[in-house]
Order: C-alpha cells, then sequence, then structure tokens
C-alpha cells in the first residue's frame, strides 16, 4: 500500500539537482515550466477515462503522469498519479481523488512559477 501523497514533499530535492547538475540552471527552469500544461493533459486524460469507466486506460494515463512526474522531481504528484494507476480498486475510487490530484498539480504549478518568478528576479 502507498502512503498518503499528501504527505510527500512537493519535490525531490535530489532529482532536481541531478537535473540542475545535468542540463544546467536555465534549461532546468524552461524544463520544469513545461511540466504543469503537460501534467494537466494527464490529469485530463485521467479524469476523461474514469468519466466514461475505463479504468485499465486511466491506469495507463496515470503511469504516464507517474513518469513525467517522477522524472522532473514533482515527487508528491508523481505519488498520487501511482496511487491511482497501483492502488485504487475502482473508477468511483479514482472518481474521489481527482479533485486531491487536481489540487496537488495546482501547488506544483504554483510553486514552480514563484521559483521562476525568483530565478527572473536573481537574473535582473
Amino acid at each position: 500500500m502507498i502512503p498518503d501523497p499528501a504527505q510527500d514533499p512537493l519535490f525531490d530535492e535530489a532529482q532536481i539537482g541531478l537535473l540542475r547538475d545535468a542540463i544546467g540552471p536555465e534549461d532546468l527552469l524552461t524544463m520544469l515550466l513545461d511540466l504543469p500544461p503537460a501534467a494537466q493533459h494527464a490529469v485530463n486524460e485521467i479524469a476523461a477515462a474514469v468519466n466514461v469507466g475505463d479504468i485499465n486506460r486511466a491506469r495507463r494515463s496515470a503511469h504516464t503522469l507517474k513518469g513525467c512526474a517522477g522524472s522532473f522531481g514533482a515527487a508528491r504528484l508523481a505519488s498520487f498519479a501511482a496511487e491511482i494507476e497501483l492502488e485504487l480498486p475502482s473508477v468511483d475510487a479514482m472518481h474521489r481523488r481527482l479533485p486531491a490530484l487536481a489540487e496537488c498539480l495546482r501547488q506544483t504549478a504554483v510553486a514552480l512559477e514563484q521559483v521562476a518568478q525568483g530565478a527572473a528576479v536573481q537574473g535582473a
């Protein structure tokens, strides 16, 4: 059983550090700002699948989101996606978790925007 994703840190600092070392801070910032729209697309796909009762499609979309979020260091978002993919037994259970998933994505996007604004101020 996966622990409650809401208890996970928003970001995996170690993963973000690896990315920063690999591609540099400017490219990392650009990449991280691409995450919210890509994640929103995956969340929309999960919701659409849940709304038509397609649990397998919902799980595939959650798997995609889990990989994307995890690669970008968005730990909490990846955990919510893993919960949907691996733990929730029904589309009804998934439907009940969609608001929490959407809120996690919102928090992630806000945090990334704050990082971007801080970087812009430092660069000015």
